[in-house]
């Protein structure tokens, strides 16, 4: 109805319209798509760490090295993320942008872990892509919850943002148990 309504008041007639509605894209629902981000953002966040830390041991960091560096992630992301729900309600910078930036730093500062060099070392590099990592993934639940309130409105936002969370954690559970499997077929050629 939204689409016939804006192109009827763009001047398009009925057949028209059935010519122009079948060149346009099928497209998600949006609830699909919140439950497809929140699914993807899930294997982006705690599970990844968790298996981050497990390498890092592999790779002869010691227990205390590996502790140092998920606490600062978590302490980091502790302090911000009351600032960062702030900002993002204050912000009028495009919320979809800032999801969008947050998420590609969170995952470039997680992906730091492949230029990790055997032994104890690599440590500044870890320390500060963790606390890098600990900020921008501060702005990922406040982003989500921004855009579920201005998509659906209040009416329905506690159930939208529970499915959001129910589908964070399926895609932390898939990426467990894709590591899990990983690690089963592949070693010790991991």
């Amino acid at each position: 109805h939204i689409v016939r309504r804006s192109l009827d008041n763009e001047g398009i007639g009925s057949s028209a319209l059935k010519k122009k509605t079948k060149e346009m894209p099928m497209s998600l629902s949006p609830k699909v798509a919140f439950a497809l981000v929140s699914f993807f953002l899930g294997e982006l966040g705690d599970g990844l760490n968790i298996f981050q830390g497990i390498y890092l041991v592999t790779l002869g960091w010691n227990e205390g090295s590996v502790g140092i560096a998920l606490g600062l992630m978590g302490g980091t992301a502790l302090l911000v993320q009351t600032f960062a729900g702030d900002v993002i309600d204050k912000t009028h910078f495009d919320r979809r942008m800032f999801l969008s930036l947050a998420s590609v730093a969170t995952a470039f500062s997680a992906s730091a872990i492949l230029f990790v060099h055997e032994g104890n070392e690599d440590h500044i590099l870890i320390f500060g892509t963790k606390v890098i990592e600990g900020i921008s993934s501060s702005f990922i639940g406040p982003c989500i919850a921004a855009l579920t309130l201005a998509t659906f409105g209040p009416d329905v936002f506690d159930e939208v943002m529970a499915s959001n969370i129910f589908w964070g954690h399926v895609g932390s559970s898939a990426s467990a148990v894709l590591a899990g499997l990983a690690g089963y077929f592949l070693y010790p050629d991991i």
